[in-house]
Parts: structure tokens; C-alpha cells; sequence
């Protein structure tokens, strides 16, 4: 099969592109806006980008809150779940 995921023309049930690294951990991306409000949000598509310095990233499916929030205060924090918290995270 050859896959565009631009087309979105796969015929399959679920997105194949979203399947390409497993397992694909649930993070929180925390962010605070100028006003100081908190946002914490689910994010799947996260990761370390390099180790020197130190460096990770998110990526959104448009400018949500988090995005908008990380860009207009340049920073924002990325959590990872616990393994006693499994079972809350996939609920």
C-alpha cells in the first residue's frame, strides 16, 4: 500500500500515520497563559529531540490552548504518567 497522508485515502478504520511509533504514550503538556490561567492538556505526539542540550517537543492538530500558550510565553512543561496511573489514562 502506498500511503499519502495528505489524501487520507487509505481505506482503513483508523488513521495508519498515527500507528507508525508505538506504543504512543498519553503526556500532559502544561502551559500557563499571559493572564496566568493554567492549562493542562492530553498530548500524544510528544518527544525528546536531543539530550544536549535538552530539548522536547509537542505537536497540536491546530492552535489550541497549549500552543498558543507555549508560543506567546516561550515555555511549557511535558509530563509523563505514572505506571499507577495506567489505568486512568486509558480509560
Amino acid at each position: 500500500m502506498f500511503y499519502q497522508p495528505r489524501l487520507g485515502d487509505h481505506g482503513l478504520a483508523l488513521d495508519p500515520f498515527k500507528a507508525l511509533i508505538v506504543p504512543r504514550p498519553i503526556g500532559w503538556i502544561g502551559t500557563v497563559d499571559r493572564a496566568g490561567v493554567v492549562n493542562l492538556a492530553p498530548y500524544s505526539f510528544f518527544n525528546a529531540v536531543s539530550d544536549q542540550p535538552p530539548h522536547v517537543m509537542f505537536s497540536s492538530d491546530g492552535a489550541k490552548d497549549s500552543l498558543r500558550n507555549a508560543e506567546e510565553t516561550g515555555e511549557f512543561v511535558c509530563s509523563l504518567a505514572t505506571f499507577a496511573l495506567r489505568e486512568e489514562m486509558n480509560a
